[in-house]
């Protein structure tokens, strides 16, 4: 699948030769994210151990997880990964986790998150009628500002640990509804 270019990019599903720019991607937007105070040895032990090529391999041969990126050119500036083994611990018991939903920092804005997200909507409801469910960070105000603009709502909470130490991260549902017009158009 290829959607049109937008922007000077397009989506497309990744393919195995991806799994290394995955894992920089990932590691980029990560710690410019989450590393507000710095790179801790808690940090740059987890982002090390777990935003790997070979994770990433693993994901994209995984058949239960389906992953869009974003491409210009041959440079990624985003990605999705929609895992459908991930039951949602609260709300719709039928809906697949938006896993991930990483956009580089300098094109926050153009409309590639949108487009990501539309892609991962409506291969859910092409590949299992429901919606999507994920996790965001409860201080990731521009990202919890970003799903509720497309229509996901707040169904719970859960932490995560990291060094033993926990942060919240909302479980935010989105709409069914929205999907279904969506296919219409």
């Amino acid at each position: 699948m290829t959607i049109k270019p937008q922007h000077g990019y397009h989506l497309r599903v990744s393919r195995p030769e991806d799994a290394t720019q995955l894992s920089v991607l990932a590691l980029q937007v990560w710690l410019h994210t989450y590393a507000w105070n710095g790179i801790s040895g808690i940090i740059a032990d987890y982002v090390l151990a777990e935003l790997t090529p070979a994770k990433f391999a693993t994901i994209l041969e995984d058949p239960r997880q389906h992953v869009f990126v974003a491409q210009r050119d041959e440079n990624l500036l985003g990605f999705a990964v929609i895992n459908s083994a991930a039951p949602c611990p609260y709300g719709d018991t039928k809906a697949i986790e938006l896993a991930t939903l990483y956009v580089q920092e300098h094109f926050i804005g153009t409309g590639l998150g949108t487009a990501l997200i539309q892609a991962a909507q409506h291969w859910a409801y092409d590949q299992h009628q429901c919606p999507l469910w994920l996790k965001v960070n409860a201080q990731n105000h521009r990202a919890i500002g970003f799903y509720e603009s497309h229509s996901y709502s707040k169904t719970g909470s859960i932490d995560f640990v990291l060094g033993g130490q926990r942060h919240e991260n909302y479980v935010m549902l989105g709409s069914p509804i929205l999907v279904v017009d969506a296919q219409r158009k």
